[in-house]
């Protein structure tokens, strides 16, 4: 029997372009060439087209007549709605983990936030974005709800794609042991608390990449963080 094909060509296309995009190597308001990536990827343009229309759906790319393919800049309505459908999924998390008292699930927890520590240690901006994420997947993944996971883990890496691209490296509003509180108040079953620090936690971080963005409407261009003018 042959082997399934786990990638596809429109597959290896869209994880290049999305991983760039995550290490900054393509910026807001580069353009996506059809026929350079066909060559760079040595795929047909057939299949870059495909990719490129699944970045636009999930909101990584704009396609504009007569100008083709660019990475997003997201307006401040989208990435408004888009902590607010968090805020909204969270609070409920996090109200129901602090009903279930799980010590098995907060156990895991504490030691993702070994990894996140030693991610900041090393300075290692990328890693340290996709474990920050990952902390809120996990909590959700404690619920043991696949159709809620599914969904959320979509959410989650639209939002950490957004944060690697806009936000700055410091992360202080996720390093102020924010997540480990969370982890105690969980534990400690206080859900008015869970509630209010998950609200603090994600207006912070939507604060700090708004913040970037306005910076970046105002006289940027994509190719000035590499010549440096």
């Amino acid at each position: 029997m042959t082997e399934k094909k786990l990638e596809t060509t429109v597959d290896r296309v869209y994880q290049g372009v999305y991983e760039a995009i995550s290490k900054r190597s393509l910026r807001p308001g580069m353009k996506l060439g059809e026929a350079s990536l066909a060559e760079l990827f040595n795929v047909s343009r057939t299949s870059v087209r495909a990719a490129l229309k699944q970045l636009e759906a999930d909101g990584l790319v704009t396609t504009e007549p007569n100008k083709g393919a660019s990475v997003s800049l997201p307006s401040n309505e989208e990435l408004r709605s888009l902590f607010e459908t968090r805020r909204l999924i969270e609070i409920g998390i996090v109200t129901e983990l602090c009903r279930r008292k799980d010590g098995a699930a907060m156990h895991d927890l504490r030691e993702h936030l070994l990894l996140e520590d030693q991610a900041h240690a090393a300075g290692d901006h990328e890693r340290l974005i996709h474990l920050l994420g990952e902390f809120h997947i996990k909590l959700a993944r404690s619920l043991n709800n696949p159709v809620l996971l599914d969904w959320f883990q979509k959410l989650i890496s639209r939002a950490s794609l957004y944060a690697a691209a806009l936000d700055d490296d410091s992360h202080e509003v996720c390093r102020d042991n924010e997540h480990l509180r969370l982890i105690e108040y969980i534990e400690a079953g206080n859900q008015s608390a869970a509630i209010e620090l998950t609200c603090t936690h994600l207006n912070g971080i939507e604060k700090a990449i708004l913040d970037v963005a306005a910076k970046m409407k105002t006289g940027y261009h994509p190719l000035k963080h590499l010549i440096g003018v």
